[in-house]
């Protein structure tokens, strides 16, 4: 009795043979269809984000123009403020040369700001006559704050942060559009495999767009959402 041919129906090469005709078939018709929606899934959601941190960078931007535009007038407040500060005490010092106690009072309980008239008085317990080590001038004293301008720099250092910010959503929308187009590369991938009649090539094609699939989606995982 003569030994069934190896590629005879049932032998070894018509099994393996078998097995990639179904792969080849419906099999990767299947596989196909699922990548496809995955990716197309996928590709929407990454221009989604793309578009929301898109939209995100142009929000920190005018919240940034906007603080820089309220330190510019809290800085000019403060300007302001200084020269009538100086003013005030000029005339304060003038008043206690003319020994005018009485002109001086008015001005220090009238005049002063509420921050002016704290630096005058430390200014004045520290006797900066006999004492050299004490500034020349109340303005110089730790006592001598000035909201407007401290303000103005808590503004300026916002605007800052949030420029920083837009930058950063910059790079993220950036990324997103990256990946989308990765995406859409899967889609093609999982759209022409089934073009070809090879079953070899429509298998490596397929194995492409999910390796080009699996890998964009560990990187979108660990992207920040909105």
């Amino acid at each position: 009795m003569q030994g069934e041919p190896i590629g005879s129906e049932g032998g070894p090469a018509t099994g393996k043979a078998g097995l990639l005709q179904r792969l080849h078939g419906e099999w990767l018709e299947i596989l196909a269809t699922i990548l496809l929606a995955l990716a197309t899934v996928a590709t929407t959601w990454c221009a989604y984000q793309a578009s929301r941190w898109s939209s995100r960078e142009a929000v920190l931007f005018n919240e940034a123009n906007a603080a820089r535009v309220h330190a510019a007038e809290a800085d000019d407040l403060a300007d302001t403020q200084l020269d009538i500060d100086v003013e005030v005490f000029l005339a304060y010092v003038m008043a206690l040369r003319k020994g005018d106690a009485a002109e001086a009072e008015y001005i220090e309980a009238g005049l002063f700001r509420d921050e002016m008239k704290d630096a005058v008085e430390a200014w004045i317990a520290a006797d900066p006559m006999n004492d050299p080590a004490v500034p020349s001038t109340p303005f110089e004293m730790p006592q001598y704050v000035n909201a407007s301008r401290e303000e103005a720099d808590r503004l300026e250092a916002e605007a800052s942060a949030k420029v920083e910010e837009a930058k950063e959503a910059i790079e993220i929308s950036d990324f997103y559009v990256l990946l989308t187009v990765l995406f859409a590369s899967v889609l093609f991938f999982a759209g022409i495999c089934t073009k070809f009649k090879n079953p070899a090539i429509r298998i490596t094609v397929l194995v492409i767009g999910a390796t080009f699939f699996i890998a964009s989606l560990v990187v979108t995982v660990m992207k920040p959402v909105l």
